[in-house]
């Protein structure tokens, strides 16, 4: 089978491979992929500028849709056609305090697909049965592939930030997660939500107002921005902020306009080191929290959304190409022409 393939360190090592298809083991199912999405980390692993290390070689891609192919010894609750999406935690110990504690995607043993053990950038990827999700009739194979930057999502806005009916959110960041933090704001009941943008993104904010996700949009290029915001929040600042874009400028921009006992959720990976105080923190008694991944509860969660329409991952697709033409769909989106591109698998 076809596969995009991360076959050594270093920038440009990414190619199209013929692999065999992997063989299914007891507990596990073999799924046929329908569409996998890519996502920045794909792109940071093609141009090799990623936070953290991956073994090579890997088969990418972690955001996927399909049907179960072939079911493994010790398999009971899934069948041969059931549509599916899956978790990313491919390995987890099972026993550690994270895994005992149903927050696994913490495990310092974890090994997520596409970049710890193979992905699903290619036509079969094993899955451990834990970690399936049926895909309901009302939900896409296009939307499931969509699921997992939803979950990430849903479990910084849900889980740790704890927007509540009446709230003010700010997302610094119209990248995906901050598009679908926008989003999820929303369904949790935000009062009012700031879209926090630069130079470059403009055309992204321009969406998310022209899909009503936003109340305003304060480009972060300009020095009154943070004041601007204070302003659309009475002087008081947000109760909650978004860091969706994972840089230094952000996290500042973050410390400035979260208000008094307020909440800053990081997101975004950034490697720079912040060169600035982090005093406002004390001032205002807000909470910096970081946070990563998903679990079972927030897959749950945001199946149901999506079959209930409450939350739209169709509108982010930019674009659905074959496998073949992964680097057209990497470039787009590493230019930041394409919101989400998704790749299918070619026959044969």
């Amino acid at each position: 089978m076809k596969a995009i393939v991360k076959y050594d360190q270093g920038p440009d090592k990414v190619e199209i491979r013929d692999v065999p298809a992997p063989r299914v083991v007891p507990g596990s199912v073999l799924v046929e992929v329908k569409f996998c999405g890519v996502c920045g980390w794909d792109v940071e692993m093609w141009r090799h500028t990623m936070a953290n290390p991956v073994t090579v070689p890997v088969i990418q891609g972690h955001e996927f849709s399909g049907t179960i192919a072939e079911i493994g010894p010790g398999v009971a609750a899934w069948k041969v056609g059931d549509r599916v999406v899956s978790e990313t935690s491919a390995v987890v110990c099972g026993h550690c305090r994270c895994c005992r504690q149903g927050q696994y995607q913490l495990c310092p043993s974890r090994k997520g697909f596409g970049y710890g053990v193979d992905g699903a950038f290619t036509r079969f990827v094993l899955v451990r049965q834990e970690i399936l999700h049926r895909l309901p009739a009302e939900v896409s194979f296009e939307e499931g592939a969509l699921c997992e930057p939803f979950c990430v999502v849903h479990h910084a806005v849900a889980a740790e930030s704890r927007v509540t009916p009446g709230q003010t959110a700010v997302v610094i960041g119209p990248g995906p997660i901050g598009l679908i933090a926008l989003q999820m704001a929303r369904v949790l009941g935000a009062k009012r939500v700031i879209l926090v943008c630069v130079d470059i993104s403009v055309a992204r904010a321009a969406f998310a107002e022209k899909q009503g996700w936003t109340d305003a949009v304060v480009n972060a290029s300009r020095p009154e921005a943070a004041q601007q915001i204070m302003d659309l929040t009475g002087g008081e600042g947000a109760d909650v902020v978004i860091d969706a874009a994972g840089n230094s400028a952000a996290l500042k921009m973050a410390l400035d306009v979260v208000g008094s006992l307020g909440r800053i959720i990081k997101i975004g990976w950034g490697p720079a080191p912040v060169g600035f105080s982090l005093d406002a923190l004390l001032r205002k008694s807000a909470t910096l929290t970081g946070t990563f991944g998903h679990n079972r509860a927030d897959w749950q969660a945001v199946l149901n959304l999506m079959a209930q329409r409450k939350i739209d991952p169709r509108s982010l697709i930019s674009g659905v190409l074959p496998l073949s033409r992964w680097r057209e769909a990497f470039e787009r989106t590493h230019r930041s022409e394409a919101v989400k591109m998704l790749l299918y698998p070619e026959a044969g």
